[in-house]
């Protein structure tokens, strides 16, 4: 192939296109162009044992969908084992008292990690001195559940 007066190999254009995708995944951190950049290397080297155009294209995207639908996912696993929840999310989960009544309809107050929060319900009440979970955060208000004694 002749590109302005030079003569280049489909191979070269393979290595270029999986060079060019490297950087713009070094760049986005996505993984995404990443694993187009491993097709594009089994392109070019479809291109260098003589496969024809279409081929290349086939090694290309067949190639592209099997490493994301293989490696991505534990790829994205891995690199996200480490994320901690900080401030207000890694409230979820913990348990607070209840320091003022809840209502449905009334927002009262827990004490959850040595702090007071505006807590709420979704359903019925909560008496003070329950203890209760928190199951989310809406804004600046707790929602809380009672943990029954029973179990």
């Amino acid at each position: 192939m002749t590109i302005f007066g030079v003569t280049v190999s489909l191979a070269t254009l393979w290595f270029l296109a999986a060079g060019i995708l490297a950087v713009i995944e070094a760049i986005s951190l996505g993984l995404i162009s990443i694993w187009f950049a491993g097709g594009a290397v089994g392109a070019a080297i479809a291109a260098m044992l003589g496969a024809p155009l279409i081929v290349q294209v086939i090694v290309f995207l067949a190639l592209s969908a099997i490493l994301i639908g293989i490696t991505r996912p534990l790829a994205k696993k891995r690199l996200n084992a480490k994320t901690e929840r900080t401030n207000v999310d890694a409230l979820i989960g913990q348990t607070g008292m209840v320091e003022e009544k809840i209502t449905q309809y009334r927002p009262g107050q827990v004490r959850a990690d040595g702090k007071i929060w505006t807590a709420a319900c979704t359903s019925g009440e909560i008496e003070k001195g329950a203890i209760v979970i928190i199951k989310s955060i809406k804004g600046v208000t707790i929602m809380v559940e009672e943990i029954n004694e029973e179990g």
